[in-house]
């Protein structure tokens, strides 16, 4: 129980620090917010498998969306097709567990960041807003790739870090 509890509080500062700390701190990087939640949920389809980690995600993504102001569901759902899409493709391409995953996971989620940077202003239903393909230039694309290659390391090893202490808290000798 104090697992979930833990883990209740962590969805919720992630949410509010993205929201209000990353978004006002780096107004230039529109896309820094999501690509952490995408790190995150792309770390956990690949340490849980897809299945398994699939209502963390849109838990995660239903949160941040609701923090953001933004359309409920939308960052949920790019969530979702970014950690489907990372844990088939490892299954695929057989990606072990080390530099070359790092860098497939930090492409996949440099990808998707640019994808929701393009498509979310008209799927958010404001075609005509600050953030729009004319936005999109070609120090954006190589930008947002090397952001995401560097952040999913980090999150990655945070977000094994958290899990093991978790374990540790479940376990029956804890406390």
């Amino acid at each position: 129980m104090k697992a979930f509890l833990i883990r209740i509080i962590l969805v919720v500062f992630l949410a509010l620090f993205g929201a209000s700390v990353l978004d006002v701190a780096y107004p230039a990087v529109p896309v820094l917010f999501p690509m952490v939640l995408f790190s995150v949920a792309v770390s956990l389809s690949l340490t849980r498998g897809f299945m398994r980690a699939l209502p963390a995600v849109i838990a995660i993504g239903l949160v941040c969306d609701i923090a953001s102001l933004g359309r409920l569901g939308l960052l949920a759902a790019f969530c979702a097709g970014l950690a489907y899409t990372v844990s088939f493709l490892s299954r695929r391409f057989a990606v072990e567990h080390g530099l070359m995953m790092h860098l497939f996971a930090g492409v996949i989620v440099g990808a998707g960041s640019l994808g929701f940077l393009i498509a979310a202003p008209w799927l958010d239903g404001n075609p005509i807003s600050g953030r729009t393909l004319g936005s999109v230039t070609w120090v954006t694309v190589p930008v947002t790739f090397g952001i995401g290659i560097l952040m999913f390391p980090i999150t990655s090893t945070v977000l094994r870090r958290i899990e093991d202490w978790l374990a540790y808290l479940d376990s029956p000798n804890a406390f």
